[in-house]
């Protein structure tokens, strides 16, 4: 550990030095008094104005008078000063919570700077800020007042610019993990923009402008972060908490994607978004930033979140609680769109969830476009066009919550956030969880969606700016082990299957997973039958899968009340495997040959691609197309000669691909589909359909068929399925009533039957290979 800066003189200054000591206590105002008495140069003059810059109400703290000092020295050099702590033996490492009880922190309070002096856990050094001429500083404050900013006087402007200069100081010795904001409310509500837009809501509401002033500081007190040192150390130790209990320790990220990471921060703006799939991945990102000294983001989150004691916290280290609906309120919007400006103009990172809530269901939803619009404007407006939208991968081998999306799905009720809720939450972080996996995307920058000489994000750039970031973030996703053992599970539905015929169905996979270039995890990259074999200990423990060890082998199965707990991890991987499932199914919709067999095969895909639009995130179907032939070149090079003898050729390429994939990829969803449509059909002509009371229908009698093993699987019965499917039915105008909606909606079932009886000719195919196989390992063992 290198020796501490005790000295706070700047060298090279003749005149005299007014230092501006920012203080958060007495002892450091006494502390800092008496180093720089200690280390004076000879002959120099000096004087000391305290300030507590970082919370203005220690009134107590305010010594000295700045204006007479400045009447006395007009020709004074002015020198911000403060303390720095530092945890002995915790540099660069995050600190624990244990340290918080002990007062190893970088912000003790009194009474633990002053234990510190008698253990020895603290070191204490001197940060100086870059100084400045008062000559120099009164031209910049008349600049700022030509500008429209308004502040009280020249020495609340000296005070700012003292803070600031402290701040970049600060940064220098503790890192970037401590860079925040300062004096918000000030920047924000007196932004020139923002007083425009109090004038124009006064005349249009004829409201006076002194209680339209007053609501924007409560609205941007609602919704603003207020970050200290001390909230990003504690929301990092309570992030890495959360993450390592029940978890495996060791993250799976890869650390030269941070330095790439790093360095783009350095160069450009940048908005992270991250997939939400378990409460824990705020507090995870905010502890790995904060591990690997990245600048802290403010993550949007809903008011929902800002519970008592848990809201503060989350503040502190730089939450940001927005409402969840504000499209009537102008003055609140006013104060939003300004704040994001403020933050765009001072380059702070912001952060939030791609897909606005958490997944159910395991799969990345549809992205919300409302931040990304006000964050990629706000950087338009700034003439920054050079802003990067970085996605966030985080996949979890378990999550805690399956329990409550599995409830959710079959019809139950959200659970309402509580603080007593969270910590019940947090104590049951107990399960063997496995690993988390964090990875990032290629990035994508907002200047391919902007027409400089026009800096208005038009809507239709904003949709298409959302998938390329839905598409970057699944590459990102990887394959994982529990994805895979789910996947095979799944596709025997409930039916218990052995280690051999487990093990040889994830071989098909990962076979297939380097044939197509997947992004795989590391223990995918390195599987072994160990391997599995822990991560299967780890689903039977957690109850997601049954372990049946009575027999002659041991047996694993997917049990009747786990179908969509499996699916979750199981849909993690689907966005890898989607475009050649459809082809397989497209398949066998082939009825022509020659010519008219590649276009009624491409015709078939289209239109499966189309049924599922709303379920995965497909290219443009000229791309699509063309991906799709790629991989039916990779999988099978004389496919195209194959398909030209039409029906029989296509049946030819079913019996030839190892493994099919389409049943164990595309059933949940089509069966989900016609569950609807069965529904739908049921209801009277004349009615309108509700979209509740239609799902609650379809899952009483989703219920019954997988009792009557008409459903291969209970998955299938889900509330957020159906609400795709749902939607589906709406752009084919299937829930108004009309003259001819019976008619349409028994053809819309008829398709989705036609199409699920043609997924269960390629689960035959696929049960006929597992039956002869297993047929010659047993004639195999009988002659052994």
């Amino acid at each position: 550990m290198t020796e501490t800066n005790k000295n706070p003189w700047p060298t090279g200054i003749k005149q005299t030095i007014v230092f501006i000591a920012d203080c958060s206590n007495k002892r450091e105002m006494k502390l800092i008094s008496s180093y720089i008495a200690k280390f004076q140069p000879s002959g120099s003059k000096y004087e000391v104005v305290y300030r507590p810059l970082r919370n203005t109400a220690l009134h107590s703290l305010r010594k000295g008078d700045l204006c007479q000092t400045l009447s006395k020295h007009t020709d004074c050099f002015l020198v911000p000063i403060r303390l720095n702590w530092e945890p002995k033996d915790k540099q660069n490492e995050s600190l624990e919570l244990i340290d918080f009880i002990a007062g190893r922190t970088t912000n003790p309070n009194r009474l633990h700077q002053f234990l510190s002096s008698l253990t020895g856990g603290l070191d204490n050094s001197v940060v100086v800020g870059v100084g400045a001429t008062l000559s120099s500083l009164q031209a910049e404050f008349a600049k700022k007042q030509e500008q429209g900013f308004q502040y009280t006087n020249l020495s609340a402007f000296i005070e700012r610019s003292a803070l600031l200069s402290l701040e970049k100081a600060q940064r220098n010795v503790s890192g970037a993990r401590y860079r925040i904001p300062h004096l918000i409310n000030d920047e924000v509500l007196t932004r020139p923009a923002m007083r425009a837009a109090l004038a124009t809501i006064q005349k249009q509401s004829g409201k006076p402008l002194a209680n339209l002033e007053k609501y924007a500081r409560q609205c941007l007190t609602e919704m603003a972060a207020t970050p200290t040192p001390m909230g990003n150390d504690l929301a990092a130790a309570l992030g890495k908490f959360m993450s390592t209990r029940g978890f495996d320790p060791d993250i799976d990220i890869d650390e030269q994607e941070i330095e790439r990471i790093r360095k783009l921060l350095k160069e450009k703006p940048v908005a992270f978004l991250f997939t939400h799939k378990s409460h824990i991945d705020g507090f995870l990102l905010i502890w790995l930033f904060h591990k690997y000294n990245l600048p802290p983001a403010h993550i949007f989150g809903g008011i929902n979140m800002s519970l008592p004691g848990l809201g503060k916290l989350l503040r502190s280290s730089g939450a940001i609680f927005i409402r969840r609906s504000f499209s009537n309120d102008e003055t609140y919007k006013a104060v939003f769109k300004n704040y994001i400006d403020y933050l765009g103009e001072k380059r702070f990172p912001v952060m939030w969830a791609l897909e606005g809530t958490r997944s159910r269901i395991g799969k990345l939803m549809p992205p919300r476009y409302g931040l990304i619009n006000y964050v990629a404007s706000a950087y338009a407006r700034d003439d920054a066009q050079d802003l990067v939208m970085m996605p966030i991968s985080i996949c979890y081998d378990q999550v805690p919550e399956i329990a409550d999306y599995d409830a959710l799905q079959g019809g139950g009720s959200k659970r309402p956030e509580s603080a007593s809720w969270f910590m019940e939450y947090i104590s049951g972080l107990k399960n063997p969880h496995g690993k988390i996996h964090v990875s990032f995307g290629e990035g994508v920058p907002i200047s391919r969606y902007i027409d400089k000489s026009n800096p208005v994000v038009e809507p239709r750039a904003v949709q298409k700016l959302a998938f390329d970031l839905a598409v970057d973030v699944n590459l990102a996703t990887p394959v994982t082990v529990n994805g895979l053992i789910c996947y095979v599970l799944l596709e025997n539905g409930h039916r218990a299957i052995n280690f051999k015929e487990l093990s040889d169905g994830i071989a098909s996979l990962l076979t297939l997973s380097k044939l197509l270039n997947f992004k795989v995890s590391n223990e995918v990259e390195h599987f072994s039958e160990a391997t599995l074999r822990i991560y299967l200990q780890q689903l039977g423990e957690t109850g997601v899968i049954n372990i049946v060890n009575d027999g002659i082998e041991s047996v694993y199965m997917i049990p009747h009340d786990s179908g969509r707990k499996a699916a979750f991890y199981r849909n993690g991987i689907l966005h890898f495997l989607t475009t050649s499932a459809i082809a397989e199914l497209a398949l066998l919709g082939v009825r022509s040959d020659g010519d008219a067999a590649m276009a009624e095969f491409h015709h078939e895909a289209l239109r499966i691609r189309e049924l599922l639009k709303y379920e995965f995130f497909f290219q443009g179907s000229e791309d699509f197309i063309q991906t799709l032939e790629q991989e039916m070149s990779l999988r099978l090079p004389q496919w195209q000669s194959l398909i030209s003898t039409g029906e029989i050729g296509a049946q030819e390429m079913i019996k030839q691909f190892e493994p099919l994939i389409g049943h164990g990829t595309l059933r949940p969803f089509i069966e989900a589909y016609l569950l609807i449509a069965r529904t739908l059909r049921m209801e009277a002509a004349m009615r309108n359909s509700e979209p509740k009371a239609l799902i609650e229908r379809a899952l009483t009698l989703g219920k019954q068929r997988v009792l009557q093993q008409r459903i291969h699987c209970e998955e299938s019965v889900s509330s957020v399925y159906f609400e795709n499917a749902i939607k589906i039915a709406e752009s084919l105008n299937l829930l108004e009533a009309s003259a001819d909606v019976v008619e349409r909606r028994q053809q819309w079932l008829n398709e989705l039957r036609h199409l699920t009886a043609n997924l269960r000719v390629l689960a035959s195919v696929s049960d006929a290979r597992r039956i002869a196989e297993r047929a010659r390992l047993e004639e195999t063992l009988a002659y052994s």
